[in-house]
């Protein structure tokens, strides 16, 4: 059953017997043959929901208090705002109206609420925002269901009633205060279900909000009652809540219904407490006594001092910021981006040409668009804010700086996953403007600072994904040095720096020093993430490929199934990093030699990537060319070719003007027609593969020397031996001149060359090339690593060629 379902009414139109399935169905409320009953169920149950179930929030409030809440997104900080936002918004007739309107709107089939809604535009006075919304009428709804989700469209609808409520709130407070009141003792009766009271139990001395207005009462008994009220759903569990409040502390938050005239209300409404939404309590302690669970609460301000907090943290990263625009960029963070997006619309269309703010409300939807991936639309934004920043006095450097960083991620951003954009060129721009950012940071800071280690940082990735490593491992270097200062007893940024070197250091084949640079990192993260994270499924990751690198197949299957656990924890089951760790998993199978697990693996990224990204064809033909090197160990070269014939179908659709991602299906196609004797069509499908790569990504040296590489193999198969020599010897000249750091591909062309030498018969020449590659080998490889035993091979197989059978 949908967990969003609570209740189920069956209306017996036949009059059959169905009394079976109240035994069967626990959500099953009733069984009913007259229309009247049914609706008078349905009322009472949403009448004992109302009154019964909340939406809790917990938070651990010395965490709260200890970090950077400049990105934070949890639920207090909304209600901590929305208030003051709200009271912050036009207040006039219009506004009013445009509220009716869409009261009308919503409930235009309603005879009872339409009538209530005209009772509301002809009598409301500002002064009676509380009577009124506490009838529980077409207000009441409305508001509390906007609350519970926090929808903050709709609240803004109603801004009108809601900053009248507010200031009623204020009103009775002060009435409160005034009478002399000081401490109370309330109590709320509420039912839960096992697993909120496992929740509560894991937050016991922690902050704990409620999403929206919250109703209790003076009487004990009153709420003693409420909780032990029968309910159809035997999964509720009944709870008593005591709260204990200081008033003066709480700030206009909390009021009496007692102090104001209802006298439509009963007695017993009349002796409600009713809290503000932004309030927050502390959880003090629970027990259990018989069939009902006592919690204590200390209603706290708690959350105010969180809130300041989060303001002058974000003050930090962005002078200046009023409260609008801080909530609007909360909104952002917490994943609303379509809220947030309207909101600061709004703030546009209503906003005067001089008013100071505009440029911050252009970068800040340049922000959220980002993160819709609507990157044109947010590079519009950032533009235009950008140009505003720049041309006040003085200039706000800081802010520009900001700006070129965001462009400069969003040129990143087009390079990885834009089908129309050339990766390089977009690479290349991206570097510009981050340098741009750096160097503005560097004029405005005059001495080390975070935000400048930050642009160091993404410099140095941008730098890796150009394959431009040293330069790449500067930057980063750079970057760790000015984070040590501000953080030494470590940091999340430190963290992400290493792992980039890390990844470095792992490219150049120091497999020691990298997996020292990944243990730091995931340290450091399961330090600051003591509960998770999945950026330790990052490090994790990277763990497991250098003990791929290292040959250490079932150590990196360890850490890719940890990684895949973590991911399938934090993320939605069709992430793209879960589709990327079952092919990793895939890939160490068919490592060893488990052909049939590693083809299970990989169909279940096929699976989840025809599912959930049809159309990303460059990134299902990636995982079609895994499926077809498993179906080539395998010996099935007719499957094989299939997958990569549809692999390449694929990229050549994806990439009208050709792309560097093609040349893996071609030397994959290549490769199986080796294998199957056809070495001309095998040599031809592979010249196809260097020719895309010189042309399409001509510094990646890496990738051309590869591809010569795959040449000369086959050509040294064909007994061409002076072609095959001169692939290998122009592939060395190339590594050693470009990657000499690449130690590992080096030793494999030694090793090429030596086979080609040992065709020709020249056993002394041979020996030369494998006794380097075996000295290189045994510099970085670990004992009994599977290559320096292939090179001792080559070495023996010479030796017995020359008939020197003891060496």
């Amino acid at each position: 059953m949908l967990p969003q379902i609570d209740s189920i009414f069956v209306f017996n139109w036949e009059k059959l017997d169905h009394e079976h399935l109240l035994v069967e169905h626990s959500k099953l409320i009733g069984i009913y043959d007259e229309f009247n009953l049914l609706s008078l169920s349905i009322q009472e149950q949403i009448d004992f929901l109302d009154q019964h179930l909340e939406t809790f929030s917990f938070f651990d409030e010395d965490e709260y208090l200890t970090k950077d809440l400049s990105k934070q997104t949890a639920d207090l900080l909304w209600f901590q705002f929305y208030d003051d936002v709200l009271f912050e918004l036009t207040h006039n007739e219009e506004a009013k109206q445009e509220m009716i309107d869409a009261c009308r709107s919503y409930y235009k089939d309603n005879i009872k609420e339409s009538e209530m809604i005209r009772k509301f535009e002809n009598e409301y006075q500002s002064k009676e925002a509380l009577r009124w919304y506490l009838k529980k009428s077409f207000l009441y709804k409305i508001i509390k269901k906007a609350l519970k989700i926090k929808d903050f469209n709709q609240l803004y609808i109603f801004r009108y009633f809601m900053k009248d409520l507010r200031e009623n709130f204020i009103r009775e407070h002060q009435k409160m205060i005034q009478s002399g009141k000081e401490i109370l003792l309330i109590y709320r009766g509420i039912k839960l279900t096992n697993d909120q009271i496992e929740k509560f139990q894991e937050n016991e001395g922690k902050l704990v909000s409620i999403n929206g207005f919250f109703r209790t009462n003076i009487h004990r008994s009153t709420a003693f009652n409420q909780a032990m009220k029968s309910s159809k759903q035997t999964h509720l569990i009944s709870v008593l809540l005591e709260i204990q409040c200081d008033l003066k502390q709480l700030n206009n938050n909390i009021i009496g219904i007692d102090s104001v005239d209802f006298s439509e209300f009963s007695s017993e409404e009349q002796q409600e407490i009713f809290f503000d939404s932004n309030v927050t309590f502390r959880l003090k302690s629970m027990r259990m006594e018989e069939d009902m669970w006592f919690i204590e609460m200390i209603a706290s301000n708690q959350g105010e001092i969180i809130k300041e907090k989060y303001i002058k943290d974000s003050h930090r990263q962005m002078e200046g910021l009023s409260m609008r625009i801080l909530f609007g960029r909360l909104m952002c963070d917490m994943g609303q981006w379509n809220q947030s997006q309207q909101f600061f619309e709004h703030l546009l269309n209503n906003s005067n040409s001089n008013n100071e703010d505009i440029g911050k409300i252009e970068y800040s939807l340049g922000e959220v668009l980002q993160w819709k991936g609507e990157w044109s639309e947010a590079r519009r934004y950032y533009d235009l804010a950008y140009e505003r920043m720049m041309n006040v006095k003085p200039i706000r450097l800081k802010d520009s700086a900001d700006i070129l960083f965001n462009i400069g991620e969003i040129l990143y951003l087009e390079g990885n996953f834009g089908k129309i954009f050339d990766k390089q060129a977009k690479s290349d721009e991206a570097l510009i403007f981050h340098q741009q950012a750096l160097t503005m940071l560097e004029e405005y800071y005059q001495s080390p600072h975070i935000d400048i280690a930050v642009s160091l940082m993404y410099i140095g990735s941008i730098l890796i994904h150009q394959k431009n490593y040293d330069k790449a491992l500067d930057f980063c270097q750079r970057a760790i040095s000015i984070y040590t200062r501000y953080y030494p007893n470590g940091h999340v940024y430190i963290a992400s720096t290493l792992n980039y070197i890390g990844y470095i250091l792992c490219f150049k084949g120091n497999y020691d020093e990298a997996l020292k640079m990944y243990e730091r990192a995931l340290a450091m993260q399961q330090k600051y993430y003591p509960s998770g994270h999945v950026d330790i499924a990052f490090s994790l990751n990277e763990i497991g490929h250098v003990h791929y690198a290292q040959g250490k197949y079932n150590e990196a299957l360890s850490y890719y199934e940890q990684v895949l656990e973590i991911l399938q924890k934090y993320c939605f089951s069709g992430h793209d990093n879960i589709i990327c760790t079952l092919n990793n998993i895939g890939y160490i199978k068919k490592k060893q030699g488990k052909y049939d697990e590693a083809l299970d693996f990989h169909q279940q990224a096929l699976t989840m990537q025809e599912k959930f990204y049809p159309s990303y064809y460059a990134n299902i033909a990636n995982t079609l060319n895994y499926i077809s090197n498993v179906l080539h160990c395998q010996a099935k070269y007719d499957e094989a070719l299939y997958y990569c014939q549809r692999a390449l179908t694929m990229q050549e659709s994806y990439y009208p003007s050709g792309n560097v991602s093609t040349a893996s299906s071609l030397n994959n196609i290549g490769n199986i027609l080796c294998d199957q004797g056809k070495y001309n069509e095998a040599v031809d499908f592979l010249r196809q593969a260097l020719s895309t790569v010189e042309k399409h990504s001509s510094h990646d040296h890496f990738s051309i020397t590869f591809y010569m590489n795959n040449i000369g193999i086959i050509l040294c198969k064909q007994e061409k031996y002076h072609e095959a020599l001169d692939y290998h010897r122009r592939t060395l000249d190339m590594q050693e001149k470009y990657c000499p750091s690449c130690e590992r591909e080096i030793t494999n062309t030694l090793n090429y060359i030596g086979n080609v030498l040992i065709g020709q018969e020249k056993y002394d020449e041979t020996l030369k090339f494998y006794q380097h590659a075996l000295e290189m080998q045994e510099k970085y490889y670990p004992n009994g690593h599977v290559n320096i035993a292939t090179t001792l091979i080559n070495i023996g197989t010479t030796f017995r060629k020359q008939q020197k059978f003891d060496q």
